[in-house]
C-alpha cells in the first residue's frame, strides 16, 4: 500500500504564503522565522508535492493548504527517527477499524509502538478520507488545554463570538480523520473533546493511542500484545541492530530466541539491539543468561521473560553512582533536554563530565540521543522509574525551577525567530515549574510564550498567576490587563472590562496604575458596546464616576484623554471632534493608545457625515498597528479593529481599490487568522463589488465552511460577505445560489427577513435592486423597498445609488427624488457617484455621460460595472 505524503502545520503555513506570491523574505517576516528555514520548507514542499517550481506549487496550494487536507495527505504527522517494522496485521486492522468505527483506540503499555502503528495506519488510510487526515501529538497538552492543542494542530484560532469547539468542529467537517497521539495523561479531557466532535460530525473518525481506555461511546479498542518472536520481532531487532552496526548479520533463529527472552516487547527489543554494536549477539545473550554486568540481562537463575520495569530496574542496578545521580536529575525533564539543561541540574559536575555521563547512559540504552537536534530523551518508563528513586529532590527541584525560568526568559527573547519547536519541547517543564515557582518572571514569560503559540485561554490563566506574584501594584494591574485582552479575543469586551475593574482594585496604592485601568475600562464600555455591553450596558453615571476618579488620580494623562474622547458625546458610541483631536495629540508617543485615539477621531468624522475623512484616518491606523508587537494581546485587539475599520470605511466611500488592498492584507495577516469575518469576509465583499464574481463565490464557500459548518453562528457581521456572495451569484445568472446566500445571511443575523436587520437591510436592498437592473426584472414594488430610509452605514449609499438608477429605468414619477437623495451620498461615495452618473446618462441618453460613468467605474477597479455601463439601455422616457 503506498505511503501518503505528509504536510506539517508549519509547511501548511508556508504553502499558503507561497500561494499569496510572497518572497521567502516576506514569508519569514510573516511567520517570524529565518529565511533559511523558509527555504528549507519550500524545498521540502516541492519534493513532497512533485512540483517543478514555485509557480506550480502556488497553483496547487489552494487545494492543499486551506480548510482541511485532501485525500491522501496527513497534516501534522511527525517525522519519526526510525522506520515502521512489523505490526503489519495490526496496521491493516487499524485501517479497517477507522473506516468502520467512529473512535478507535490503540491500547498498550509504554514502548509497545503505538505511535509508529498509528502513523503507519493513518498514512495507509488517508486516501479514504476526502476531507483530510490530521495528526495531533498531545504530549504538550495539559489538563484543560486539549481542545486548544487540537486547534493548534489544525491551524485554527478562536474567533469572536464563536465557541472554540464550534471552530474546531467546523474545520473537521465532512469525512475526515483526526488522530490524537499520547492521550493517557489527559484521558478525561480527550474523551470530552472526542464526544463533542463526533456528535457535531457523525462522519468524523477519530484514532487515538493511549495506555488506558478512553471510555467514550462507540470506542473500539485494539490491544497491542507482544511481537511474534519468529517474524516481526526478528525483523525489528535486525533493523535496529543494523542502525547501530551496519555489518550486523546473525542467525534469525538466534535472534528469535533472544526476542522471546525479551518477552516480545518492542521497547525491550530496541534496547537490546542498541547494545549489539558493543557486545555482539553472543555477548548480549551471554549477559541475559549469566553476567549481571551486561545491560538488559537477567541474573543467573532469574526468569528469562521480564517486564519493562524489571529490565529498567536491572539496568539501573548496574549503574555507577555518578550515572544514577545524573539519570535521576535529567528524569525531571518532561520531553527531552539539551546539554545546557542537564548541566544546569548538575552544577557539581563540569559540562564535559555531564556530556560523558550522558554518553554512557546512551550506551546503556537508558537515554536516547537525537543527534540532529542536539538533545537527549528518556523512555517514559525509565524517567518514571528514575524519579521514584530516593535522593536530594528539594535541591534538584530548585535547580530545575531556576533552569525553567532562564529558558523561558531566553525563549521570550527569541519570539521574532525560530522558537516554537523548542517551546513545544520544554512547555511541560515550564508549566510544571510555574506551579511551584513563587517568582513573578516565569509565570509572566510563560504567559507571553503561550499567547504567541496561540493558547489564549492558557495565556490568560498564566497572566492571572503572574498578577498574583507581581512585585508591585502596577505590575499586578498590567498582568491582569493582559489577561483581559486575552479573554476579549476569546469571548467579548465585557469579560475584559470586568478584569480591568479587578485590576483597578488591586492597583489601589498606585494612583497611575489605578487611573490607567479605570480609563481603559471606560474606553471599552463605550468603544465596544456591541461586544458584550448591549444587554448589560454600564450605567452612564458609573462611567462618569470612573472617568472623574481617573482624572483625579492621573490628571491629563494620555489614557485619560482617550477615555474622555470616547465618553465625550451625548450618547453611546458618540465622540466629539474636539475631544478626539485632543486624545490623538496626547497619545502620540504610544502606538496602541494612539490607535484607540485615532479610532475615536474616525468615529467623530463619520458622525459628522464625513466618511471620506474617516477612511483616511483608518489608513493611518492600519499603517500604525501593523508595526506593533504581535506577541502582545493588546496589539492583537488594535490590529483586528484597525483592519475592520479600514475595510468598513473603504467600502463605505466606494474606495474599492483601497478596500481590495486592505482586505487582501487582512486575509493573510496572522493577527486576523482566527477572525475571518473581517479578514476573508472583507475580501469576499470587495471582490463582489469589483466584479470578480468567481473568486468571491469560491472564497465565500470557504468562509461558510470554516465559520458555519457546525451550526449557524448568530453574527450579523458574517451576513455582509454572504450577501456579497448573493450579489456575485445574481450578477452571474445563478438565481438559486443568490437565494441560498440571502437565506444564509438572514440565518446568521437571526431574522426571518433581511429587512428586519438594521445592518443588513440596505445591503440586501442594494443586492436585489442591482441584480434586477442587470436582469431587467425591476418593479415598482422593488423600487419602494430599495428606496426606503435606512440607518446610516456602509451600504445605504450603494442602495440609494442603485435605487436612483432603477427609478430612471422604470421612469418612476419620483425618480427626481431618488436622484437627489443619491446625490447626497455621491459627495462621499465614489461608487454612488459613478452609478449616479450612469443613471443621468440613461435618463438623457447622453453618450458623454455614459463614457464618464464607465471611466469612473474603471478607476475604482469595478470592471463589471464599467462594461455594464457601456451596454446600459437608455431609460424608457429618454
Amino acid at each position: 500500500m503506498p505511503t501518503a505524503p505528509t504536510i506539517s502545520p508549519r509547511e501548511r503555513e508556508v504553502l499558503l504564503a507561497v500561494a499569496d506570491h510572497l518572497t521567502n523574505a516576506e514569508i519569514a517576516d510573516r511567520l517570524y522565522v529565518s529565511v533559511r528555514t523558509v527555504e528549507s520548507h519550500v524545498s521540502a514542499l516541492l519534493r513532497k508535492l512533485g512540483a517543478r517550481d514555485r509557480r506550480e506549487l502556488a497553483a496547487r496550494a489552494p487545494g492543499l493548504a486551506t480548510a482541511g487536507a485532501p485525500a491522501g495527505f496527513v497534516v501534522g504527522a511527525p517525522q519519526l527517527p526510525t522506520s515502521f517494522v512489523g505490526r503489519t496485521a495490526e496496521r491493516d486492522a487499524v485501517v479497517r477499524l477507522v473506516g468502520e468505527s467512529r473512535v478507535t483506540t490503540v491500547l498498550g503499555p509504554g514502548g509497545a509502538g503505538k505511535t509508529r502503528l498509528a502513523l503507519a495506519a493513518t498514512e495507509a488510510a488517508a486516501a479514504g478520507f476526502p476531507d483530510g487526515a490530521t495528526f495531533v501529538n498531545l504530549v504538550p497538552a495539559r489538563p484543560g488545554s486539549v481542545l486548544e492543542s487540537v486547534a493548534a494542530g489544525l491551524g485554527v484560532l478562536p474567533r469572536p463570538q464563536q465557541p472554540l469547539p464550534d471552530v474546531v468542529a467546523g474545520q473537521l467537517a465532512g469525512r475526515a480523520l483526526l488522530v490524537l497521539d499520547n492521550c493517557e495523561h489527559v484521558a478525561d479531557d480527550v474523551a470530552d473533546v472526542i464526544t463533542a466532535l463526533t456528535t457535531a460530525n457523525p462522519r468524523l473518525s477519530v484514532l487515538t493511542t493511549s495506555r488506558e481506555r478512553l471510555g467514550v461511546p462507540g470506542e473500539t479498542v485494539l490491544q497491542l500484545g507482544p511481537l511474534p518472536a519468529g517474524g516481526e520481532a526478528v525483523a525489528l531487532f535486525t533493523d535496529r541492530a543494523k542502525a547501530v552496526d551496519p555489518a550486523f548479520d546473525a542467525d534469525p533463529a538466534q535472534v528469535a530466541e533472544l526476542c522471546r527472552e525479551l518477552n516480545g516487547s518492542p521497547l525491550n527489543i530496541e534496547l537490546a539491539a542498541a547494545r549489539v554494536a558493543s557486545l555482539g549477539l553472543d555477548g548480549l545473550r551471554a549477559g541475559l543468561a549469566d553476567d549481571p554486568l551486561r545491560v538488559l540481562a537477567a541474573a543467573r537463575g532469574e526468569p528469562r521473560h521480564r517486564s519493562l520495569r524489571s529490565v529498567i530496574e536491572w539496568s539501573h542496578r548496574l549503574l555507577g553512582d555518578e550515572e544514577r545521580t545524573v539519570l535521576a536529575r535529567v528524569s525531571r525533564f518532561r520531553h527531552g533536554f539539551d546539554l545546557d539543561g542537564a548541566a544546569a541540574l548538575s552544577p557539581d559536575l563540569s559540562v564535559g563530565a555531564v556530556s560523558d555521563v550522558l554518553g554512557r547512559l546512551v550506551d546503556k540504552s537508558l537515554v536516547t540521543v537525537h543527534r540532529e537536534a542536539g538533545t537527549w530523551s528518556l523512555f517514559d518508563g525509565v524517567a518514571r522509574f528514575a524519579r521514584e528513586q530516593p535522593g536530594p529532590s528539594a535541591e534538584v527541584a530548585a535547580r530545575y525551577r531556576r533552569w525553567a525560568a532562564g529558558r523561558a526568559r531566553e525563549l521570550t527573547g527569541r519570539l521574532g525567530g525560530d522558537w516554537r519547536d523548542e517551546f513545544d519541547r520544554v512547555a511541560d517543564d515550564l508549566r510544571a515549574c510555574v506551579a511551584d515557582e513563587p517568582e513573578h518572571a516565569l509565570a509572566a514569560d510563560l504567559a507571553r510564550l503561550t499567547y504567541a503559540r496561540g493558547f489564549l485561554a492558557e495565556a490568560a490563566a498564566h497572566w492571572r498567576t503572574a498578577a498574583d506574584r507581581a512585585p508591585t501594584p502596577a505590575a499586578t494591574a498590567a498582568e491582569l490587563a493582559r489577561a483581559g485582552s486575552c479573554v476579549h479575543l476569546l469571548s467579548h469586551a465585557r469579560d475584559h472590562y470586568d478584569l480591568l475593574l479587578v485590576a483597578a482594585e488591586r492597583a489601589d496604592g498606585d494612583p497611575a496604575a489605578r487611573a490607567g485601568c479605570l480609563a481603559a475600562a471606560v474606553v471599552l464600555a463605550e468603544r465596544f458596546r456591541g461586544a458584550g455591553f448591549i444587554t448589560d450596558p454600564v450605567p452612564p453615571a458609573e462611567l462618569d464616576r470612573m472617568l472623574a476618579e481617573a482624572a483625579r488620580l492621573a490628571g491629563n494623562s494620555a489614557q485619560v484623554a482617550v477615555a474622555r474622547a470616547w465618553h465625550s458625546g451625548p450618547g453611546p458610541q458618540t465622540v466629539t471632534a474636539e475631544a478626539a483631536e485632543h486624545a490623538v495629540a496626547a497619545a502620540a508617543g504610544d502606538p496602541l493608545l494612539l490607535s484607540a485615539a485615532l479610532d475615536a477621531r474616525c468615529t467623530a468624522e463619520a458622525l459628522a457625515g464625513r466618511p471620506d475623512l474617516a477612511h483616511r484616518t483608518t489608513q493611518e491606523r492600519v499603517d500604525l498597528v501593523t508595526k506593533a508587537d504581535r506577541t502582545d494581546p493588546h496589539a492583537a485587539l488594535e490590529v483586528l479593529d484597525a483592519f475592520r475599520s479600514a475595510i468598513t470605511y473603504a467600502v463605505a466611500t466606494g474606495a474599492l481599490a483601497d478596500a481590495l488592498r486592505v482586505s487582501r492584507r487582512a486575509a493573510t495577516d496572522p493577527a486576523l487568522a482566527g477572525h475571518p469575518y473581517w479578514g476573508r469576509g472583507g475580501l469576499v465583499t470587495t471582490l463582489a463589488l469589483t466584479g470578480r464574481f468567481a473568486d468571491a463565490l469560491a472564497l465565500a464557500d470557504e468562509l461558510w465552511r470554516a465559520t458555519a459548518g457546525t451550526g449557524t453562528p448568530r453574527n450579523a457581521t458574517l451576513g455582509v460577505p454572504l450577501l456579497a456572495a448573493a450579489l456575485a451569484a445574481g450578477l452571474s445568472g445563478d438565481e438559486p445560489a443568490m437565494i441560498r446566500w440571502r437565506t444564509r445571511a438572514a440565518d446568521v443575523a437571526g431574522v426571518a427577513h433581511l429587512a428586519g436587520s438594521a445592518n443588513l437591510a440596505p445591503l440586501d436592498a442594494f443586492v436585489r435592486a442591482r441584480v434586477a437592473l442587470h436582469t431587467g426584472t425591476g418593479s415598482a414594488e422593488l423600487l419602494a423597498e430599495a428606496g426606503a430610509e435606512f440607518a446610516r452605514g456602509r451600504f445605504d449609499g450603494y442602495a440609494a445609488g442603485v435605487t436612483a438608477e432603477l427609478a430612471v429605468v422604470l421612469d418612476a414619477p419620483d425618480a427626481e427624488h431618488h436622484l437627489a437623495r443619491a446625490g447626497q451620498h455621491a459627495a462621499h461615495n465614489r461608487w454612488t457617484a459613478a452609478v449616479l452618473t450612469r443613471a443621468h446618462a440613461r435618463r438623457r441618453n447622453d453618450a458623454g455621460l455614459r463614457r464618464e460613468a464607465a471611466d469612473r467605474f474603471a478607476e475604482l477597479g469595478a470592471g463589471f460595472e464599467a462594461e455594464a455601463t457601456a451596454t446600459a439601455v437608455p431609460a424608457a422616457g429618454s
